[in-house]
């Protein structure tokens, strides 16, 4: 029974994804005779906790309910008042709990305090599922890093694109819509300056019903103009253009016009034109992006590869074939051979998209 409400719980929680980061996904079930009497979920970044949601739908005694929650209640004042506090003013006596807050300002305090006021408290119900479901928020909390998906779409003798630049779809509309889902799920979606060179896109959901997720362009060179389609959104969304030190400081008017048009410009160690991609990932870590889906591309795909920065690969394979093209990585050999390395490490998993083949699985 704890594992069948704990569930509802991720099926609530998973209702916020795109809405609630830097925040984790959190649902709550109270369950009264082992029949649930209300449910809550966190809705957005800066409203009201699941548990808090969840109370608000009853009114009745709760002395025989049990309340379900995937992770464990918060004790500390951030943007809402301590959910431990109302819990025990509203007299719970029991709470189920799938895992605790990895937050160094939560982690076990709150369970504490809730068996300090006589509460029986039980913790790890599906804690290995509750871990997944909030895999962005434990990476970003932990390790001060987003978690990154880097997503391949290739033909199948592993081409991204034609090398004349002519623009074409490589995989179905199915596997497209799939991509434009996780945009609005993921922080920020991230590209390099040739991905917008050649192919000019806005990297916005069209495709799916969600919001739009920032969008992060790196260009060490600074060889952008600022007039590009992405760029025309930085009004209204986040869009963040990091190029060099060096290459900032050679441009001070380019600089001056990307800040006009509000483009949130980030200027990083580089050597050559080329970022520090850990300088890149802490500082968009810092701007509260808890996960970034990387897009391309393969410059891109080469050094999020060979820097070891991916957490969750998907490859979309084609059955097109172009002979020849843009190869997936710069770096070829090497790349390659540390792809294959990670597959064959982490146990990935493989299903139909459409006309294509969908290769998935988190880096070990």
């Amino acid at each position: 029974m704890h594992e069948q409400f704990m569930r509802e719980c991720f099926q609530l929680a998973e209702k916020g994804r795109g809405y609630v980061s830097p925040n984790p996904l959190v649902g709550a079930v109270l369950v009264e005779e082992g029949r649930c009497v209300a449910r809550g979920f966190h809705k957005r970044f800066g409203g009201v906790h699941a548990e808090v949601h969840c109370l608000r739908n009853y009114t009745g005694d709760l002395s025989n309910a049990v309340l379900y929650v995937n992770l464990e209640p918060c004790s500390h004042h951030g943007k809402t008042p301590p959910c431990t506090d109302l819990l025990i003013q509203r007299g719970v006596r029991k709470v189920v709990i799938a895992m605790k807050d990895p937050n160094p300002l939560v982690t076990g305090k709150g369970i504490t305090q809730l068996r300090r006021a006589g509460i029986h408290v039980t913790v790890g119900v599906l804690e290995k599922e509750a871990r997944h479901l909030n895999r962005f928020f434990v990476k970003h909390i932990a390790n001060s890093l987003p978690y990154v998906l880097l997503k391949i779409a290739q033909t199948a003798d592993g081409f991204i694109g034609r090398k004349n630049g002519s623009l074409e779809y490589i995989t179905s509309p199915e596997s497209r819509r799939l991509v434009h889902k996780w945009r609005s799920e993921y922080d920020a979606v991230l590209v390099g300056a040739g991905t917008i060179q050649a192919d000019n896109p806005r990297l916005t959901v069209r495709l799916w019903t969600g919001r739009d997720p920032a969008a992060v362009i790196l260009d060490g060179k600074f060889r952008l103009t600022g007039r590009e389609r992405v760029f025309a959104s930085a009004r209204h969304r986040r869009v963040y253009f990091c190029v060099s030190k060096q290459a900032m400081k050679a441009r001070p008017s380019m600089a001056k016009y990307f800040k006009s048009i509000g483009v949130n410009l980030i200027a990083l160690a580089g050597r050559n034109g080329d970022l520090n991609l850990k300088s890149v990932l802490y500082e968009l870590s810092a701007r509260q992006i808890g996960s970034i889906l990387v897009e391309g591309g393969s410059n891109v795909f080469s050094s999020f590869i060979r820097q070891r920065y991916v957490d969750e690969l998907s490859v979309f394979c084609s059955p097109v074939v172009f002979g020849n093209g843009i190869p997936r990585f710069s770096e070829a050999d090497r790349s390659n051979a540390m792809l294959r390395e990670m597959i064959l490490s982490s146990g990935f998993s493989a299903r139909k998209s459409g006309t294509d083949i969908l290769f998935t699985g988190t880096i070990a």
